[in-house]
């Protein structure tokens, strides 16, 4: 038994409910499936659906395969089967079978994140003539370092990538928006860059907080120093710091110093250091569920985005004094 029509009609009107845009060129498979087409048919060239799925781990990258079939480099997808019975569990099939990905959290409500209307060349060696694929894409979380098990007759191989190596522009802008990053749908000139405030205490402790587990934040359930994009009263990446400083924890007074800046997937972070000596059940958290002073040795245990992971003990590293060296 395959999907249902009802199925794949009810998912394109609620995602056109979202993108009402998008209408004139979905339409064609809403009359399709009117007409009583098997639209997830895919010996049907007049087009068929076809699902894909983004998946992001606690780093926020994105698992990009090398496609043997296109030779290009994207997301894992494919073909429904008759054993499908949703499109969102088609997708989930493709995942384990090309990555051998199971753990999967599905992110926007489990609704697609796109539906894309793109050109497939002919296949003459297999009897396939040009025709359109009706991609319906959706985007997961996965947790931990899972382990890939690669699907060798149809992957040459896999990567995890930042976001913006997303082939697809709209996709890319979308999937970054579900992230939280900042920019989206903005001029440069509104959200120019972000900070990175690493306060540290005289045992060399990093003042952190466990950011909200939830979707449209960055790096959601995770251990992070204070910090934020720029407003556009800030004059400078340190008043940024020090206006993200009192907004989040109340903290005012402290010197701030800029040690570096990094890009963050195309996105300017500055990471600046402070120290304080104070006790953080005095402060009052406005963003995140904890927040504490934490030892070095305690990142790799904890869920930490990889980025902020190695910037902050890049910065540890550069305040740690250096023994002398004598010639």
């Amino acid at each position: 038994m395959a999907i249902s029509g009802p199925h794949v009609r009810d998912t394109v009107v609620a995602y056109l409910q979202r993108r009402p845009a998008e209408l004139e060129v979905l339409q064609p498979v809403l009359d399709r499936l009117a007409g009583g087409v098997d639209v997830t048919d895919r010996s049907d060239f007049a087009g068929h659906v076809t699902t894909s799925g983004v998946v992001v781990n606690d780093a926020d990258e994105v698992l990009l395969i090398h496609h043997k079939a296109s030779g290009r480099r994207i997301q894992p997808g494919g073909h429904c089967e008759l054993s499908d019975r949703t499109l969102i569990a088609a997708v989930r099939r493709e995942i384990a079978e090309e990555t051998g990905i199971t753990a999967l959290e599905p992110l926007c409500g489990g609704e697609p994140v796109q539906i894309d209307v793109h050109s497939i060349e002919a296949r003459p060696d297999r009897g396939e003539p040009a025709h359109h694929h009706i991609d319906v894409r959706y985007v997961f979380r996965t947790r931990g370092t899972p382990t890939l098990t690669l699907q060798l007759e149809e992957v040459a191989g896999a990567e995890w990538c930042g976001p913006s190596q997303l082939g697809d522009p709209v996709l890319r802008a979308r999937v970054l928006d579900v992230l939280g990053r900042p920019r989206e749908d903005r001029p440069a000139e509104e959200d120019p860059y972000g900070t990175l405030v690493v306060i540290t205490n005289r045992a060399g402790e990093v003042l952190m907080h466990l950011r909200d587990d939830k979707e449209g934040i960055w790096a959601p359930g995770t251990w992070a120093p204070l910090g934020g994009g720029a407003e556009p009263a800030d004059a400078d990446p340190h008043a940024t710091g020090v206006r993200e400083l009192q907004e989040e924890v109340g903290l005012t007074g402290i010197e701030l110093t800029l040690m570096f800046r990094v890009d963050s997937d195309g996105y300017p972070v500055y990471v600046l250091h402070g120290r304080w000596d104070g006790d953080p059940d005095t402060l009052v958290l406005s963003e995140g569920t904890d927040l504490a002073f934490l030892a070095s040795t305690d990142f790799d245990r904890l869920p930490m985005n990889a980025s902020v992971k190695q910037d902050t003990r890049r910065v540890l590293d550069l305040i740690t004094p250096k023994p002398a060296t004598h010639r």
